[in-house]
């Protein structure tokens, strides 16, 4: 198993996190169930392997989208697995894959089905089959750069979300920003598919879980009023308390992807659970 962190072109950053290679050729976790964890990012990703499938027996397309989940999913994986993922942000499903809100959250979309047969392929072949790290850093780089430069109000969608989460109130965000609360809900529902709430809860979930990883007894975090919130928000979206989480065995998966991560990196993204 071989998972790869590389970093986007700069002027990406507001828009994507990172890109991954994951590489699992002899199979070691073939067959065996992986969760993953809701959070608040979409992501882009290009098959060249045994591609895996979701516990409904959907298969992952040769070129995906996985909207902004609020659920954990589960995916069998195969044997000569190889691909490649970008970690969009919120502002990166927002501005490169606007208007798809109501298809793509807690969905996984065929990317044909919103490129077209030709273009998608014409993605796919500039990325490098063998994935070498520099070269899938610049076709990735090239392709999300031009989708960047076609999109339009780019500036905006940024800062709804700079906004929301500098606040961290939504009557407070839409002050700051001259909207009403009922603008912004209907951006966030036509380009993601969620609420502002929930994309905020997602981006507090987020941290608690990561907290919960790296500390074994913590009080609950400030932005929860008290720890039967923090409790009953972990439910909602896992299906597990914090305790049960810290107390089970983390897969070697979800270590990996971690592990993967470049020092000093600003891309807080779990994956796996």
């Amino acid at each position: 198993m071989r998972i790869a962190t590389l970093a986007p072109h700069p002027h990406l950053r507001p828009y994507v996190l990172s890109y991954r290679i994951v590489e699992d050729r002899l199979g070691e976790f073939a067959g065996t169930p992986i969760w993953t964890c809701p959070e608040p990012i979409g992501v882009l990703s290009a098959n060249f392997g045994k591609r895996s499938y979701h516990e409904s027996g959907e298969i992952h397309p040769k070129v995906g989208l996985l909207g902004i989940q609020t659920h954990a999913r589960q995916w069998i994986s195969q044997p000569e697995t190889l691909f490649v993922m970008a970690i969009l942000t919120v502002p990166g499903m927002m501005t490169l894959f606007p208007n798809i809100g109501q298809a793509s959250a807690d969905n996984l979309l065929d990317v044909a089905g919103l490129w077209g047969e030709r273009r998608t392929g014409e993605f796919w072949r500039c990325l490098p089959h063998t994935l070498r790290p520099d070269d899938v850093k610049s076709a990735m780089d090239g392709w999300l750069l031009n989708l960047l430069s076609a999109a339009p109000t780019t500036k905006r969608r940024l800062q709804l979300h700079q906004a929301l989460m500098s606040n961290q109130r939504i009557d407070t965000a839409c002050e700051q920003l001259g909207i009403t609360p009922r603008t912004l809900q209907r951006e966030f529902q036509r380009h993601l598919g969620i609420s502002p709430k929930q994309v905020m809860n997602l981006h507090r979930l987020q941290r608690s879980v990561r907290a919960s990883m790296e500390t074994e007894f913590r009080s609950p975090m400030p932005e929860f009023a008290d720890q039967a919130h923090e409790i009953r928000t972990w439910r909602r979206y896992l299906n597990r308390t914090p305790g049960r989480y810290r107390s089970e065995t983390r897969s070697t998966l979800a270590k990996a992807f971690d592990a993967s991560a470049q020092p000093g990196s600003l891309d807080p993204t779990l994956f796996y659970l």
